[in-house]
Formats: structure tokens, C-alpha cells, sequence
């Protein structure tokens, strides 16, 4: 799930942090707006509007699908403003270079702004990649069968079946499990920005 969502927050995130930086004032207070609100409602409320609100839109989807499209809306907020800031960042002298050597707005985006702005974004990017991976165990709120989820069936199994009590030894599971995806995540985090300060 982490990957999926991350995969469509990437190309939605671009995109909506690229409009932020619209000349037009309309699109990029739209997209402004999309992700302050976005990132301003709390993960779960977002999980709760999506499972509750597109079947009463018409739009049938099951609990994997409702999640993936909450989580996606979340991290795509967030991964746009890291893009707009990586953008705003670059210096406007490689514009006006662009715009000297004849590139239309478009190229110059594409060939000269974006692949600075990716290198600042980056380590943003792997920053939210664990947080990701970290809010998917609320999928559960609304009915996903996640890994944290199987773990405690399995707890409650065990302690009907054989009466043994094996909840601290596989909390301890799910922690080391979490933290052997999440740790790195964060070092290479940290060592990116470091290396592109």
C-alpha cells in the first residue's frame, strides 16, 4: 500500500506543486488550497471522508481502495509543497538563461528548473516515505486487514486456542519490523540533505 500511494503521491504531487508556481493566480490558489487542506485535516478524518463519502457519490471502491486514495490525497499535499519550496528555491537567473536561449516556460521547467528541484526535494520526499509507511497501519480504522491488525488476531487466536499470552513477543515483531523499514528511511533522509545543503 505504502508503495502504491507513494508511486500515485509522486505524480500528483509534481504536478500540483509545479501549478502552485503558476503564473496564473486562479490555478495556483486552487492547488495552494488543495494542499493546504489536505495537509491541514488529521490522516484519519481523511480515511473517514473517503470510505463514507464516494459511495454516496456513486462511486463504489473497497477498503483497500479507499485507503490508497486517502493516503495518496495526504501525501500528494505534502509532497507538493516540498516541490513548490524546491522550486521557489532555485534561483531566478536559470529562468531568465532559459528564456535567453529561447525555451518556452514549459522547457524551461522541464529541463531546467525540475532536475534542480528534484535534488531538493528529495530528501523531503524519503522524510514522508516513512511517515507513509507509518500511517498506513490506520487503514484498519476503516476496515483493511493490515499488518499490525494480523498480528493482534493472531495474538487473540493464540491466547483462545493454547491460553498463552505471546502479545509482548509479537509487539516486538511489529516494532523491529517497522523500524528496519522506517530507520533507514530516515538516515538516507538525513544523509541526502546533508549532501545537498
Amino acid at each position: 500500500m505504502s508503495l502504491s500511494c507513494l508511486g500515485i503521491a509522486l505524480v500528483l504531487g509534481i504536478i500540483v506543486g509545479v501549478l502552485q508556481t503558476a503564473h496564473n493566480r486562479t490555478v495556483s490558489m486552487l492547488m495552494k488550497g488543495y494542499a493546504e487542506l489536505f495537509r491541514g485535516l488529521p490522516i484519519v478524518i481523511t480515511l473517514f471522508l473517503v470510505f463514507f463519502l464516494l459511495p454516496e457519490m456513486g462511486i463504489e471502491v473497497n477498503n483497500y481502495v479507499s485507503a490508497m486514495i486517502a493516503l495518496s490525497l495526504w501525501s500528494s499535499a505534502n509532497i507538493s509543497v516540498a516541490v513548490r519550496g524546491a522550486i521557489q528555491s532555485i534561483p531566478p537567473t536559470q529562468t531568465e538563461a532559459g528564456l535567453a536561449l529561447g525555451l518556452s516556460p514549459v522547457q524551461i521547467m522541464r529541463y531546467i528548473i525540475l532536475p534542480q528541484a528534484v535534488r531538493r526535494m528529495l530528501p523531503s520526499v524519503i522524510g514522508l516515505m516513512s511517515n507513509l509507511v507509518q500511517s498506513t497501519s490506520l487503514s484498519v480504522l476503516i476496515g483493511n486487514l493490515d499488518f499490525l491488525k494480523s498480528v493482534q488476531l493472531v495474538i487473540e487466536r493464540v491466547e483462545l486456542m493454547q491460553g498463552l499470552s505471546i502479545a509482548t513477543q509479537m509487539y516486538t515483531l511489529v516494532l523491529a519490523v517497522y523500524f528496519v523499514i522506517c530507520y533507514p528511511l530516515s538516515m538516507l533522509a538525513k544523509r541526502l540533505e546533508r549532501a545537498y545543503r
